[in-house]
């Protein structure tokens, strides 16, 4: 297969993988109602701009984030498999909403594409990945269209790169099931920092409030944080409310029985499951 022509996205066996930087940086938005005002994040190495394009309704959300996920399962899978990957790839709407979980009725393939046009709509600019002293700017979809062989989606050079480096990890599919945009961006940030510690790993709510570049007020981010530590389970993680040098808290840690989607799996690489160790969460 030539590198000009898209990959055929259908390798059904493969499995939800997403790039680690995804996991540790706010993105998207977690809330369901447009959101137009940007993202700022600006840690002590890195920085995140996330905003709409002119003319775009809306940032993309962490729930349209999911048709990365599949396209970057797809990627890894077809490297695994030695075939030729670029940013091109393409596949029929329903491969990709059964991959997801969802229905094939009309209303899913028209949020698909709505998902798909938020994602073609926001802009990023980070130092992430970046020469120093310098950023990269690109959009989550470059491009796309629809063709008679499916939806051809034009990824950024980006993600790529996280699959060509193997900056990426599974995760668990029911993480497509979560309906809170909390509980799904609190799940994912788990994932690369609990999934290796078996102690737990404790984070105060004001960091976390922080580091998600939620829009939501301080005081409404902190009772969602709460409502979910005191459900003491997150899929694949316990938590539990704790006092932190004297801030309030939770505790993440794994359950003693292993779960699968909880450890390395083919494709991941614990090399990049603490890339920022340095840097507070």
């Amino acid at each position: 297969m030539s590198g000009d022509q898209p990959l055929p996205a259908i390798l059904e066996h493969a499995r939800p993988r997403i790039p680690v930087d995804l996991m540790n940086w706010p993105w998207f938005s977690l809330a369901k109602t447009p959101r137009k005002a940007p993202i700022l994040y600006q840690g002590k190495k890195h920085s995140v701009h996330v905003a709409p394009v002119a003319g775009a309704t809306a940032i993309a959300t962490i729930w349209d984030a999911d048709i990365l996920i599949w396209a970057i399962a797809q990627l890894v899978q077809a490297q695994d498999e030695r075939l030729t990957i670029s940013t091109r790839l393409i596949a029929q709407a329903s491969r990709i909403l059964g991959f997801l979980g969802r229905d094939t009725g009309r209303s899913q393939y028209v949020r698909l594409a709505a998902a798909i046009g938020r994602l073609a709509g926001t802009q990023v600019e980070t130092t992430l990945g970046a020469t120093e002293n310098a950023s990269v700017r690109f959009r989550w979809i470059e491009a796309w269209e629809t063709t008679p062989a499916g939806v051809l989606l034009t990824l950024p050079e980006w993600l790529l790169m996280s699959v060509r480096q193997r900056r990426v990890l599974s995760i668990d599919p029911d993480y497509f099931g979560l309906t809170g945009g909390i509980q799904r961006w609190l799940w994912l940030l788990a994932r690369k920092h609990a999934a290796q510690q078996s102690t737990g790993w404790v984070v105060s709510f004001d960091l976390l409030h922080a580091r998600s570049g939620s829009a939501a007020r301080h005081g409404d981010f902190v009772a969602a944080l709460r409502r979910l530590a005191r459900s003491g389970r997150l899929l694949t993680y316990r938590l539990d409310p704790v006092w932190h040098r004297g801030k309030e808290a939770v505790r993440i840690g794994r359950y003693a029985v292993p779960i699968h989607s909880a450890i390395l799996v083919p494709g991941d690489n614990p090399g990049f499951l603490f890339p920022n160790r340095g840097d507070p969460v």
